[in-house]
Parts: C-alpha cells; sequence; structure tokens
C-alpha cells in the first residue's frame, strides 16, 4: 500500500504545467471552431482541459513545495497562469449550461491569474536579470487580457474594460523590451526555444479583446493592432515549420495557443471589416481560412501526442506495478 501510494505521488510530482498551455490551446481553436458551426471538438476539448488541470491540482496537494518552487522559476513559473486562461474559456463553455457558476468561475479565474502573476514577479523582481526573460513571460503579464477577450457572456463591462486597458499597456511596455533581449543577448536555447512562438500571442489578445469591450471601435487603433498581430503571426509562421520539427515533449504547448488567439482575433477583425464596408474584408477572410488550417494542424498533432504522453505516463507505471508483483 506504501509502495503504491509513493508511485501515485510521483506520478504527479513531475506531471508538466505544460500540460494547461495545451490545454488552453485547444480550447481557443475549438471556440473559433464555433463560427464554422463545428461545435463536438469544444466538449472534447473541455474534457481533456479538465483532465489536464485535474492532473495539475492534485500536484499542487501532493507536491505544494514544488509547485512553489516551479513558480520561482523564470520559464515554469510563467506558464502557470496558462491554467487560469483555460478555465475563462470553460468558463464561456459553461454558460449556456449554468450561467452563475460560469461567470463565478470566469471570475475567480481572473483573480488567481491576477495573484499568480503577482507572485511571480515578487520572484523575477527580486533577482531580476534580462537575460531570464523569455516571451513566455507574456503569459502573466498580457495574458490576463483573455479575461477581456471572454467577457461578453459574464456581462461585467467595467472589469472587462480594465483588464483590457491593462493587459494593452503590459503589451506596449513589454514588447520591445523582449524584442530588444531577444536580438541583442544570448540566443534562447533548449526548451525555452518554443516560447519565441508566444511572440504572436499579445497582440492578438489584445487586437481580440479590444473587439469585445469597445462599442465603437476606433478605425487608426484596430489598423495598427491589427497590422501588428498580423506581421507578429506572420513571424510565428517563419520559425514554425523548425519548431514543429522538434522532438514532441510537453514544451511545445507555445505552439498552440498563439495559434488559436490569432484565428479568433482575425474572425473579430474581418466582421469588422464587413461592419465598416471595408474592402479587405474578402483578403481577411481568404487568409483566416489558412490560419484555421494550420492552426487545426498544429494544435491537433500536439494534443494527441500529448494524450499519448500522458496514457504512457501513467500505463508505465501501472506496468512497473504488475511486474513488481
Amino acid at each position: 500500500m506504501e509502495a503504491k501510494n509513493r508511485e501515485v505521488k510521483s506520478n504527479f510530482e513531475d506531471m508538466p504545467v505544460a500540460i494547461a498551455g495545451i490545454a488552453l490551446g485547444f480550447m481557443s481553436i475549438s471556440t473559433a471552431l464555433l463560427e464554422f458551426n463545428v461545435t463536438w471538438v469544444r466538449h472534447i476539448a473541455v474534457i481533456f482541459s479538465i483532465l489536464c488541470i485535474g492532473f495539475l491540482l492534485i500536484k499542487l496537494i501532493l507536491h505544494p513545495n514544488k509547485v512553489m518552487n516551479e513558480i520561482k522559476h523564470p520559464m515554469a513559473g510563467s506558464i502557470y497562469p496558462t491554467i487560469f486562461m483555460t478555465l475563462m474559456l470553460v468558463a464561456v463553455y459553461l454558460v449556456e449550461i449554468n450561467p452563475s457558476i460560469a461567470s463565478s468561475l470566469w471570475l475567480g479565474a481572473t483573480i488567481l491569474h491576477f495573484l499568480t502573476f503577482i507572485m511571480f514577479a515578487v520572484y523575477m523582481i527580486k533577482d531580476f536579470k534580462m537575460e531570464n526573460m523569455i516571451p513566455s513571460w507574456f503569459i502573466p503579464t498580457v495574458g490576463i487580457g483573455l479575461a477581456a477577450v471572454t467577457s461578453k457572456p459574464m456581462n461585467m463591462p467595467g472589469i472587462s474594460k480594465v483588464l483590457f486597458y491593462y493587459s494593452l499597456v503590459a503589451f506596449i511596455v513589454l514588447f520591445p523590451i523582449m524584442i530588444y533581449r531577444l536580438l541583442s543577448m544570448e540566443k534562447l536555447t533548449g526548451p525555452k526555444v518554443p516560447t519565441l512562438m508566444i511572440m504572436v500571442a499579445p497582440a492578438n489578445i489584445c487586437l481580440a479583446a479590444y473587439f469585445a469591450i469597445a462599442d465603437k471601435p476606433n478605425a487608426i487603433f484596430v489598423s495598427i493592432l491589427a497590422a501588428v498581430s498580423y506581421v507578429s503571426l506572420l513571424y510565428g509562421y517563419t520559425i514554425l515549420p523548425k519548431l514543429i520539427k522538434l522532438p514532441y515533449s510537453p514544451g511545445l504547448a507555445p505552439l498552440t495557443f498563439p495559434l488559436g488567439i490569432s484565428v479568433v482575433a482575425s474572425q473579430r477583425y474581418a466582421k469588422y471589416l464587413g461592419k465598416v464596408g471595408s474592402p479587405l474584408e474578402s483578403t481577411v477572410r481568404a487568409f483566416l481560412y489558412v490560419q484555421v488550417i494550420i492552426a487545426i494542424l498544429v494544435i491537433g498533432y500536439i494534443v494527441i501526442k500529448t494524450i499519448e504522453f500522458l496514457y504512457k505516463k501513467f500505463n508505465t507505471n501501472k506496468s512497473k506495478n504488475v511486474n513488481a508483483m
């Protein structure tokens, strides 16, 4: 019995927090697919997300010190808020089932995201080194803007606007600093390399969030934000072939959400262009299909490999148990 308990604990001790990032990517593209009347994918995404978050919750219960030490780490700590970003998207799913539970989950996830960011920021400021900065730092900072992206069904316009402007300021301040760090200092190596894909996400989060909170979007502001979003996305596409060839690990999580949120942002941008009668609408919609196909292929591949990874993780330990009997 004691050996079995030790085995259960070890199963969860090294559970990578990156699985929450993969769940986030899966939830984002499944939500975007609703625009194409594809609803069944989101049901699977919700189940996958709840399982991943459940595994990480068990890890927190069994190994709280391990989790705290990871939050202090420049890379692992920056990924923890993806748990709460995923819950924001799950909350949107729950709106049709129980609006009060959905809004409570959304608000709770937003608060926990902010608290996790504060903890992470305190540790990073305490021993600040610019070379520790990596693109995943956009997750705790700009990532909370996803609350604004998902805010319409929650009917909390005041909070949503504050969150949008907060994430926008964080993006404006941090983006040029991150570009300087990436161009002027040592190159990212090892597991940090896939985080380069996260450079796609901040502008797209802000663009999608702006359409959610603005009654009358400012045309100039939208044009600037859309331009930055598409330039960052094209940069992501140039590095994607190299990144997707890396051996699978949950560390490929950064390849998922940026592609998903870019689809959501483009969908909202296309609708806006249609409303204002812009000739750009047809071009944006044509490119949107390319975005959707790439996002489905990449996110689908990583989700399938993650399911295999989790199955093997638990099945291997189970096999060891049988052999030991």
